[in-house]
């Protein structure tokens, strides 16, 4: 077969013509081996000398000091300058990044200016710049007469232009005019002492006043003791007038006794504009199409806006935080893809001035104090500077986590201090626990407690079964008038014969992990059905914890704490245990947090509350009531002693503590294996031996220690067999 030839395209003619080359034609020749050799002999290297290689290998350092700056100049076309000689050459130290305002952010956008053209224009820049030169003032010769003429023109101008004042000063410090004046006129001295000081014996000595010097940032006021007198025994007609008309009398405390803060000017600092420009900056680096459109400043984090364009990704953003944290030279930073509400991008940096919160300036507020919600409480300040509230009923139980000097005692304290503020001792009670018998000392005898403050275990755990016994007995009465909750019971049978008062309490656990590890199944127990079941009948929980770990944090007590108090925390496993999500740990500390109601998590400023505050609110409340305990640590031991006395004793009570007295030492583990029980039936034998005195309390891993003899054990189960 034959085929035809294909004619050839037609050639495209571009419609400009080709210009000329501008390099010169040349011929490259290669290099002989020989020519290399002589080269080298000829070259020597001003650091490796004759032996020189034909590349230079930069050496590895592995001596980790001397001046960074310096190191590798001689491995540079231009010598590297310091910060110093940057700054001041450049205005910045980090003349090798290539910087962009808003304006050319614009431009870029629109297309009509390259990040080439950028280089290119700031490398013109710093081509163009001349080095300060430094010249020296030239030194002319002047005649002597010349000089001493010039000079005494200029002390007659000078004279002329001096005031009325310094020419007084001036007589009498050259002694001018002293014929006229008395020699007399100080008195007569002696002249063979030496007066230093002279004191009369009428007249007191007064001190030099020293004046203390505050930060500009507060508006401290000067203490002042209040009317009402602290009486450490109760007066006997004034407790008696009490019992009878209740707190009709009583006075809730103002908000005078608490501090405030300086009012704040509302100025622009330049920082934030610098931190706008270093992510937009950032942002143009990854070629991610944003920028920065807003910004809201709190108290000790501002909040900046990034708008995306159509068709980016948010986790194009959150990859880079750790970047966009190291151009700021920030110490943390939080991100948060979207901002609910919003179709912009929250970027959290900590300000380079932080700003104080005032329990004083959250509490004075209309919201608060015009509020019906007897159990609301002031949080703080969020990131729009605006104050915080929530209340324990609508929580209605709260968890608050956070490590040391995070803020945690302080938020309770100020819980506790909001619920003061708004009740009086009949509404409103408090069962506090505190294991580490320190943070809630200040609020001890204040009238609004159910028992003293509980700082023991097996008290602890007592109170809480009386917790539970008190929701049951109130829920017996719901029953019977036939209404849904506590807020119903008042507001339609209050006017009924047989109303009882049922005032809210709240309890309040500091260190609940402690408490759960101690105190078991038991403490888990309580909890448990006070959370789930304590709402309606006005009794409220808030737990308080170092240590969030989800072993002990279980997820059936999380599961009825929906609101939740988050500090900062070590790891970001601990945030997910108390929040359910990562964030906490990038947290700032000493009040920053993290609040998490429904779903919805918010940044917060904690508001501080002083221990002088704390004293000044406790000592006035003392003043305007005494406490009414509804019982007494004795009470609750005693009620124990007496239902574990009444316990039906195992079969095997009598076979294993003769066994535990022979042995000398009691072991769960020993005593499963020898008798062939289940480690719970163990326990309980054991458990039944403590309470009787035969053995020791627990002491953690090690065996509880044998407390009585042979002759001793006979009489114990002689009397208990008998009755």
């Amino acid at each position: 077969m034959l085929f035809k030839k294909k004619k050839p395209l037609p050639r495209i003619v571009p419609g400009k013509e080709r210009t000329d080359d501008t390099r010169p034609f040349f011929i490259p020749q290669i290099s002989r081996l020989e020519d290399k050799e002589t080269m080298k002999q000829k070259f020597v290297s001003p650091i490796f000398g004759k032996s020189v290689k034909d590349d230079i290998l930069v050496p590895n350092d592995r001596k980790f000091y001397g001046d960074i700056d310096k190191k590798y100049d001689a491995f540079r076309k231009k010598k590297k300058l310091t910060k110093e000689e940057a700054k001041k050459r450049y205005g910045s130290s980090y003349y090798e990044f290539l910087s962009v305002n808003n304006e050319d952010m614009a431009k870029i956008h629109n297309r009509d200016l390259s990040v080439n053209d950028l280089l290119k224009k700031k490398q013109a820049a710093m081509e163009t710049i001349p080095e300060e030169e430094t010249k020296a003032p030239l030194v002319t010769d002047v005649a002597i007469d010349d000089f001493f003429e010039k000079a005494k023109a200029y002390e007659e101008q000078k004279a002329k232009e001096t005031s009325a004042e310094d020419n007084v000063l001036k007589d009498i410090d050259r002694g001018q005019n002293t014929e006229n004046l008395d020699i007399e006129r100080f008195g007569p001295i002696e002249e063979d002492e030496d007066i230093l000081f002279q004191q009369h014996d009428h007249e007191p000595r007064k001190e030099p006043e020293i004046k203390p010097v505050f930060s500009e940032d507060f508006e401290y006021k000067e203490f002042e003791p209040k009317d009402f007198k602290k009486q450490d025994v109760p007066n006997l007609d004034r407790l008696r007038d009490q019992v009878v008309n209740g707190f009709d009398g009583y006075n809730l405390p103002s908000i005078h006794l608490l501090k405030r803060g300086k009012a704040k000017e509302e100025i622009e600092p330049e920082w934030v504009k610098e931190n706008i420009d270093v992510i937009n900056q950032t942002l143009l680096s990854f070629d991610i199409d944003g920028e920065v459109t807003n910004y809201t400043k709190g108290p000790t984090v501002t909040r900046y806006e990034i708008s995306l364009g159509a068709g980016v990704q948010t986790k194009r953003i959150t990859s880079i935080s750790d970047n966009i944290q190291m151009n700021l030279s920030a110490l943390s930073l939080r991100i948060e893809a979207p901002i609910p509400g919003k179709n912009t991008i929250g970027i959290e940096v900590p300000n380079q001035i932080r700003e104080s919160v005032f329990f004083g300036d959250v509490i004075d507020h209309p919201q608060f104090l015009h509020s019906d919600d007897p159990l609301l409480l002031a949080v703080g300040l969020d990131i729009d500077a605006n104050p915080v509230y929530t209340s324990i009923e609508q929580m209605p139980h709260g968890l608050v986590a956070g490590s040391t000097q995070s803020g945690k005692s302080v938020c309770i304290a100020s819980i506790i201090a909001s619920i003061l503020f708004k009740n009086k001792p009949d509404q409103v009670k408090l069962m506090l626990i505190d294991p580490k018998k320190v943070d809630l000392q200040q609020f001890a005898d204040i009238p609004h407690l159910v028992t003293p403050i509980i700082d023991e275990v097996k008290v602890a755990i007592e109170a809480l079964k009386w917790a539970v016994g008190e929701m049951e007995r109130r829920y017996e009465v719901l029953k019977k008038f036939k209404t849904v909750n506590v807020k119903d019971y008042y507001k339609r049978r209050y006017n009924d014969p047989e109303f009882e008062a049922m005032p809210r309490i709240v309890i309040i656990v500091e260190e609940a992990s402690d408490l759960l590890i101690t105190g078991g199944n038991e403490v888990e127990e309580h909890i448990l059905k006070l959370t789930q079941k304590s709402r309606a009948v006005g009794i409220h929980m808030l737990l308080a914890t170092q240590r969030p770990s989800a072993d002990i944090l279980k997820g059936s007590i999380k599961a009825n704490i929906p609101t939740r108090f988050a500090f900062k925390v070590p790891s970001s496993t601990d945030s997910s245990v108390v929040l359910d999500m990562t964030g906490a740990e990038k947290l700032l500390g000493k009040g920053d947090m993290l609040l998490s109601e429904n779903g919805l998590v918010r940044r917060l400023q904690g508001a501080y509350l002083s221990p002088e505050e704390i004293e000044e609110i406790t000592d006035f409340i003392k003043g305007e009531a005494y406490p009414q305990y509804m019982f007494t640590h004795d009470t609750l031991v005693k009620a124990a002693k007496a239902v574990e006395e009444n316990i039906e004793l195992d079969e095997l009570f009598e076979t294993v503590a003769r066994y535990v007295v022979s042995e000398d030492k009691c072991s769960l583990n020993k005593i499963t294996q020898e008798f062939g029980v289940g480690f719970n039936r163990a326990t309980q034998i054991v458990n039944a031996l403590e309470v009787h005195g035969i053995v020791s309390a627990s002491a953690g891993t090690k065996p509880r220690e044998v407390l009585i003899g042979y002759e001793r054990l006979e009489e114990l189960l002689s009397s208990l067999l008998n009755k």
